[in-house]
């Protein structure tokens, strides 16, 4: 009688269907599964070895710094910028109305003319600057020529480089400071900047005031000669009348005549601020003509012309005179110049028209004064010609003693036009350094080397594609976790050595290697509802792996817990499990299969589990995966379920050979087994994939060969956990 059961119908293989999500969810690796703080940390932990090294550089690289570079001084200086003192005393406004007010647009131009190259020069020739160790470049031997522009260039970028100037606050207070090497040579420094500042700015407004103050002296002369002309007339004709009072019936005329005499002087007085206005607009240079005109156009040219200039001075000596950037600049500054001068124009036409107005309006009055004069002398009134010959005398000197008043005044304009810069604080030598400050660079070494360890870090991990963590398997692949079995020595893996500690009274028995089976064995029989699987498949993604050594391990713990197991060697290209229990593999599988045995022949006990079949692989087949697919094979496996209760069967790599996908249909599950930090997350994909394309029920992986001491693993299972089963030992010694 045949050991088989009745023949049934062939089995096929299933249909291709599309994964459920949690299948997808596995098959995209989890990669886009969000990554907690627990985990970063733990990343952190794990490589905490980089992040030190990295930190010990960065605070290294932060002592370099601190010994390379040397130490520069910082000098500060404050001033105040008032009210121009000279704007109460302008011919063309007659005084200010408020002289605490300063426009924020006249503090950005005095801070622009104090970053200008022409002080910049004029600080560097006063002090010898070219010649002075310290401010010049370490190390430099260059014969430095002030005649020569790139020389000049390259000093004065040097010069701007130290300087600094800005408003303090919302005050009319600049805070002036410039580093250099050594701090005496700051404060110098500074303070002579500020003085060539105040010379130049008194320099540039007295030319033009001196100019108008020449005029003015030149306009009082012939006012000199008008006033004595109109004296003399008086006089003569007051000797004509012999002193006779005016008659009441000219009183009419006299009074018309009073009031135009008064309109013509105060009109020659216009004329005279207007002509003394346009003499000053037009001896005054492009920069104080912006000052003078107090047009908002212009000035706004002019502090953008020195914003421009100075930029230039800086680009020129960084980049060159041939550098886009410089050739851009300039193109800007001659623009701007262009501007300037349509403005001028323009400021300076509107002054001529103004100039123009108040002659006519001068003249139209004078030729009514003469029209009127003249109707009065037609009627031989010797008492109008007298009033009128004093009129004119007392308004001619009027105008003498009123512009003889500007003459002084315009005297004094130009010093006052200096008093609206005012010293604060002047510049100190230092008594420390103002960089490098070594205990910043320190720690910005020591943050820098710490922030480029962890990023380092992050981007080992992510490059890392191994799977080493229950992390890796769960979150990122999407499978459970049946069981981590720990890395011992291989003499512990052999079938006598794991059946005698487990199975011995001895502490042995609590090994980890023994506990970790009986966990996984746990696992196994709760990862299906309702029944636990009788046909068991453990497989690997790629050889190596330990697939046989969990498959031997498992099934002699299943055995010992009493059920009749049967270990079934399905790897018939390269078979192991009887090495492994030191039996025959002259018959087995293949034997079977082809006919050749008995199944009950084929079949080997182990004495120390006597509940423990095996059922080893024979000899090498020719085609092993149409001997594995075949009916007879279908068959065998459905006989065995009513002799066993499980049936563990070894087979061969997913990835390697097709007969662990052939053999899929025959189980009821299927155990992957990943070796510790050598099977990548795209094999492991690969090969569940096949699995699940196959119909496999995945049951879910093992880890094998697990080193329970590294950072991976002590945050899951404790640090404890690797002295538990020693610390028993110790207890029953």
């Amino acid at each position: 009688m045949s050991i088989y059961p009745p023949p049934s119908a062939p089995d096929v293989l299933p249909e291709y269907r599309e994964p459920h999500a949690p299948e997808r969810s596995f098959l995209s690796l989890g990669l886009n599964d969000g990554q907690t703080l627990q985990h970063f940390l733990l990343i952190a932990k794990k490589y905490i070895w980089l992040v030190l090294v990295c930190a010990l550089l960065g605070t290294g690289a932060g002592y370099i710094e601190n010994a390379r570079t040397p130490n520069r001084y910082k000098s500060t200086a404050n001033i105040e910028i008032t009210q121009d003192t000279a704007d109460q005393f302008r011919v063309d406004t007659g005084g200010s109305a408020d002289s605490s007010f300063i426009d924020v647009t006249k503090l950005d131009t005095e801070i622009a003319i104090l970053k200008s190259s022409t002080l910049a020069m004029k600080t560097i020739q006063t002090l010898r600057l070219d010649q002075n160790k310290d401010f010049l470049p370490l190390g430099s031997n260059h014969h430095w020529d002030l005649s020569n522009i790139r020389d000049r260039h390259i000093l004065i970028g040097i010069f701007e480089g130290g300087l600094a100037a800005e408003r303090f606050g919302h005050t009319n207070i600049l805070d002036l400071s410039f580093t250099a090497r050594n701090p005496e040579l700051a404060a110098i420094i500074c303070n002579t900047l500020i003085d060539n500042y105040v010379q130049h700015n008194f320099s540039e407004n007295y030319a033009a005031t001196q100019e108008v103050s020449d005029w003015l002296g030149r306009q009082l002369g012939d006012l000199k000669k008008r006033l004595e002309a109109s004296q003399e007339h008086m006089l003569t004709v007051q000797k004509d009348i012999g002193l006779v009072g005016i008659d009441q019936t000219q009183s009419i005329v006299l009074s018309r005549l009073v009031d135009i005499s008064h309109d013509v002087t105060t009109a020659e007085a216009q004329r005279l601020v207007a002509q003394a206005k346009l003499l000053t607009l037009q001896s005054a240079p492009p920069e104080v003509l912006a000052t003078l005109s107090g047009d908002p156009v212009l000035l706004g040219l002019k502090q953008r012309l020195t914003t421009l200039q100075a930029d230039d001075a800086s680009l020129s000596s960084k980049y060159g005179a041939k550098n886009p950037r410089v050739l851009q600049n300039r193109a800007e500054i001659a623009e701007v110049e262009q501007s300037m001068k349509v403005e001028q124009v323009t400021v300076l036409s509107r002054g001529q028209q103004e100039l123009n107005a108040a002659t006519e309006n001068q003249a139209a009055l004078q030729r009514r004064l003469d029209q009127e004069k003249s109707s009065a002398y037609n009627g031989n009134s010797k008492a109008v010609e007298y009033s009128l010959a004093r009129r004119e005398y007392e308004a001619n000197r009027a105008l003498y003693d009123g512009l003889q008043q500007r003459l002084q005044e315009a005297g004094i304009i130009a010093g006052l036009h200096s008093t609206n810069i005012r010293r604060i604080d002047p510049a100190d030598a230092p008594d420390f350094p103002s960089s490098p400050r070594r205990s910043v660079n320190l720690m910005l070494g020591l943050l820098s080397g710490l922030g480029l360890g962890l990023l380092m870090s992050f981007v080992v991990e992510m490059l890392d594609t191994n799977i080493k963590t229950i992390y890796d398997i769960e979150e990122r692949l999407g499978l459970p976790m049946l069981g981590v079995v720990p890395q011992v020595d291989s003499k512990l893996l052999s079938p006598e050595t794991f059946v005698r500690d487990a199975t011995s009274p001895l502490p042995g028995a609590w090994s980890r290697l023994a506990e970790s089976y009986r966990a996984l064995r746990t696992t196994i029989l709760l990862s299906r509802a309702g029944t636990p699987p009788q046909v068991i498949l453990i497989s690997s993604a790629k050889p190596s792996e330990g697939k046989t050594s969990i498959t031997t391990l498992e099934a002699i713990v299943f055995a010992l817990n009493g059920a009749r197991v049967l270990l079934l060697d399905s790897d018939l290209r390269r078979p192991s499990v009887h090495l492994r229990f030191r039996i025959s593999n002259k018959v087995g599988l293949t034997s079977v299969l082809t006919g050749k045995v008995p199944l009950q022949e084929a079949i080997s006990t182990v004495s120390s589990v006597p509940s423990l079949h095996i059922l080893p692989a024979g000899p090498i087949a020719p085609m092993p995966a149409e001997l594995l697919g075949s009916l007879q094979m279908q068959r065998l496996v459905e006989g065995l379920r009513a002799d066993y209760d499980f049936i563990l069967i070894d087979t061969p790599p997913v990835l390697t050979v097709t007969d662990a996908a052939v053999l899929v249909s025959l189980s009821d599950g299927v155990v992957l087994v990943l070796r510790y930090g050598q099977a990548s997350r795209n094999v492991v994909a690969r090969a569940s994939e096949i699995l699940l394309r196959s119909g496999a029920h995945l049951l879910g992986v093992v880890l094998n060969a697990v080193d329970l001491q590294s950072s991976d693993y002590a945050e899951y299972y404790g640090r404890a956990y690797n002295d538990y089963y020693q610390s028993r030992v110790d207890v029953e010694e």
